[in-house]
């Protein structure tokens, strides 16, 4: 498997949490419990041929889909799904169903993290996400540190029926207090780093490596192999490229205005 492959193959894996999935015409439908564009999820899994009409189709057909379902939502594109003419045509198409590009997400991958940092890490006591203390601590810096409204986050991140699924997340506490988490699951022959988020005071001080170190060094101590990959936010794409990971593709994401 190709790193961008490897890279959509994970994400495709993560976001599977946020609710029924399914797929029709290259495309995974993922719909939730929420009118929430960022949790109801059209994900092209199929390269789009290069000829009129194609991509116009796979957005037509999430768009019924989530119209019918009363959700708002998004489509999620890996760049390597296009050829170069649909590219270019792409952001045109989106708008003309209602949808404007909310980010771009470079994809990255390195083998591991090296033995030792290039900074001394602060000390964090890591707990992993398992029960409704664990799961209100992760929905609170969720809410925060990715803007995500408190009704829409309880549902999504308080049913414990949620979590029977094979993403992992760990908090790590300071003083005794919640500060940072991440996600990990392992598919598609890696490793997938997710829902890294840092509460705003505590950032810029190596908490959210050491977690990040941590979660990869649990999964593997339990034999999970290959490389790690992610899906970096633009602001955090220095970050991840100083820790030694590369960007082998990117993801473009549109989502309707009603978020």
């Amino acid at each position: 498997m190709r790193p961008w492959e490897r890279n959509a193959a994970s994400l495709e894996a993560a976001l599977k949490f946020y609710g029924r999935a399914e797929q029709r015409g290259g495309v995974t439908l993922i719909t939730s419990p929420v009118a929430f564009s960022v949790f109801n999820i059209a994900l092209l899994i199929e390269p789009v041929a290069d000829i009129d009409g194609e991509i116009e189709r796979r957005i037509h057909l999430a768009a019924r889909h989530f119209e019918a379902q009363h959700r708002p939502w998004s489509f999620w594109i890996c760049e390597h799904w296009l050829g170069a003419r649909t590219s270019r045509r792409l952001t045109r198409a989106m708008r003309q169903a209602g949808l404007e590009l909310l980010v771009e997400s470079p994809g990255m991958e390195m083998d591991d993290f090296p033995e030792t940092p290039k900074r001394i890490l602060p000390s964090l006591e890591c707990l992993q996400v398992t029960d409704d203390a664990t799961r209100a601590s992760f929905r609170r810096i969720v809410e925060v540190c990715f803007q995500i409204p408190h009704d829409v986050a309880r549902i999504v991140y308080d049913d414990p029926n949620r979590w029977d699924f094979p993403l992992e997340v760990w908090l790590g506490y300071v003083q005794g207090e919640p500060v940072v988490s991440t996600a990990v699951i392992e598919a598609a022959g890696a490793i997938g780093i997710y829902s890294v988020a840092t509460l705003p005071q505590y950032r810029g001080k190596g908490y959210a490596e050491a977690m990040m170190r941590y979660a990869v060094a649990d999964l593997r101590n339990r034999g999970a192999a290959g490389p790690i990959v992610l899906q970096s936010s633009p602001m955090g794409m220095e970050l991840y490229r100083r820790l030694g990971f590369q960007r082998t593709t990117r993801f473009f994401i549109y989502a309707t205005s009603s978020i």
